[in-house]
């Protein structure tokens, strides 16, 4: 199966003027309110500490991300072999001759038009907009003239 293979992302670069703007804001925060700077610098942790931080907030995305990744391909490849010999060929067939990116939400639509799928989810859109408008057109009636 064909795939586009999602990117490493590297470690996070500190540059000094990273360190500079992380002090402004240090100071922009204590300068905000005078006679509770010393509580608001006593709260505030340092450049280390907010370097860690960042680090830790970004591998839990990247984590993240790749978990929901994996889920998705996971999904597509379990309703893909769930398809009949045939359907699983042609789909295949337009999945090789596909140009965009090779994504799991680009095959799961393959897979989701061969599989009917996709004519369900679009025929209970129809039918939620139907009843949507009733409900609409039934308010309209009730409502009373502004006199």
């Amino acid at each position: 199966m064909q795939f586009k293979r999602e990117e490493r992302h590297e470690a996070i670069t500190y540059t000094s003027r990273k360190q500079a703007a992380f002090n402004r804001k240090l100071i922009r925060e204590q300068q905000s309110m005078p006679l509770f700077a010393e509580q608001i610098a006593q709260e505030q942790h340092s450049w280390d500490e907010e370097k860690r931080l960042r680090e830790e907030r970004n591998r839990r995305c990247v984590q993240r991300m790749r978990d929901l990744y994996a889920k998705q391909w996971r999904k597509v490849r379990k309703d893909y072999y769930a398809l009949s010999p045939e359907l699983k060929a042609q789909c295949k067939a337009q999945w090789h001759a596909f140009w965009g990116p090779k994504t799991a939400s680009n095959l799961a639509y393959f897979v989701d038009q061969l599989n009917g799928a996709l004519a369900a989810r679009t025929a209970a859109g129809e039918a939620q907009t139907q009843r949507i408008r009733q409900k609409i057109l039934a308010q309209a009636q009730v409502q009373t003239s502004f006199e």
